[in-house]
């Protein structure tokens, strides 16, 4: 027995359920660690709340929960509508196949935007990461634009498709086939210049002998890698399905968005509440430096780093050397942390009361 449209949108509905709930869960998490990023700690310290709402992944991170949250509310709307209220429920399998249904318009739009944002989000890291060059970015962002061209294109076909018409017409697969082809192109070149500026900088490291406490710059790349990796796979389950002209175009596309939300979230959350700890520095170890590491609660935390324990950018020759990627850079592109409000919680770590930190390096402020 094949595949038929009512299967697949049952399957569509409890699939993305699960994925939304764990979306959502990792929402939550997201926006706890970047408001106590910038906000006020247990040791006094206060960073505005006009710095919170300025940080692009805050801002971002608040879009994704409406969009994702708006598609999931429609996906189970659209089941209502297909055993419930439309002709009572008789033809559940007409109304999934009708393209031009509101719901189905709206649907196809919060997947777009989903994807727009997660884009966005990406070149900024891109940007951040290699050192706010602009030239890094022009690729992807000649790629969004043009995936919010033709995203915008695709939603306005579905909008007047003529009734009873196959998704799989020649016109509809040139404009879904670009899109999807864009956000690919997107997403794998970010992917491969994140890491690649990662995957140098350890080299660079290693090479020097520099031994650093806390999440090492592998463990950084895993987890760019793989929280890109899931957005990469579902977008190309769903460019195959819909080669193939399978039914399941439809379950791939319309998770989407909760795929996107959960690779962005990933990185916040794994930054954010570390789960890499690093071992304790030993009195023969004298390169060892003892790091702050900051939790969810703030808690001031000597012997454990909750994030990317990676050094300033050196200094070669009396200059900046350009290939090695520092701390604040990777902080600021994976959880929002900038080098200012890095400094600060330092210092008021060390004026604490009880405070037995060793003096560390000043970080170089960042150019914006």
């Amino acid at each position: 027995m094949g595949l038929s449209i009512i299967t697949v949108n049952l399957a569509l509905v409890c699939v993305e359920s699960a994925l939304y709930g764990v979306f959502f869960v990792l929402a939550v998490t997201s926006l706890a660690v970047l408001v106590v990023r910038h906000g006020q700690d247990s040791a006094g310290a206060a960073l505005s709340l006009r710095a919170t709402l300025r940080s692009p992944l805050f801002l971002a991170t608040v879009i994704l929960l409406m969009t994702v949250s708006a598609h999931w509310l429609l996906t189970v709307r659209r089941l209502f509508d297909a055993y419930v209220y439309t002709n009572g429920g008789e033809e559940p399998a007409t109304y999934y196949l009708e393209i031009e249904a509101a719901t189905h318009v709206a649907s196809t739009a919060f997947v777009i935007a989903s994807v727009i944002v997660g884009d966005i989000i990406l070149i900024y890291r891109i940007w951040v990461v290699w050192g706010h060059r602009w030239s890094m970015i022009i690729f992807p962002a000649l790629c969004t634009m043009g995936y919010a061209a033709s995203g915008t294109s695709v939603v306005q076909l579905f909008a007047t498709f003529v009734p009873g018409e196959s998704i799989f017409v020649s016109e509809s697969q040139r404009r879904v086939i670009t899109t999807v082809a864009l956000t690919l192109s997107t997403n794998i070149y970010g992917s491969v210049s994140i890491a690649y500026r990662i995957w140098t900088t350890n080299r660079a490291m290693k090479n020097e002998r520099m031994m650093l406490p806390g999440m090492s710059l592998t463990e950084a790349f895993v987890i760019f890698v793989e929280s890109a990796a899931l957005y990469t796979f579902w977008t190309l389950f769903f460019l195959c399905a819909y080669a193939a002209q399978s039914l399941l175009e439809a379950f791939a596309f319309h998770n989407i968005p909760a795929a996107t939300g959960i690779s962005f979230m990933l990185i916040i959350v794994r930054v954010g509440l570390g789960f890499s700890f690093a071992h304790p520095p030993t009195p023969h170890d004298p390169g060892a430096t003892r790091l702050v590491a900051f939790t969810v609660s703030r808690t001031v935390a000597v012997e454990r780093s909750t994030d990317f324990a990676l050094p300033p950018r050196r200094r070669l020759h009396g200059a900046a050397d350009p290939g090695v990627l520092s701390k604040r850079d990777l902080l600021r592109a994976a959880d929002g942390r900038e080098s200012d409000e890095f400094e600060r919680e330092l210092a008021g770590a060390k004026d604490a009361p009880g405070s037995q930190l060793a003096p560390l390096p000043r970080l170089a402020r960042s150019p914006v």
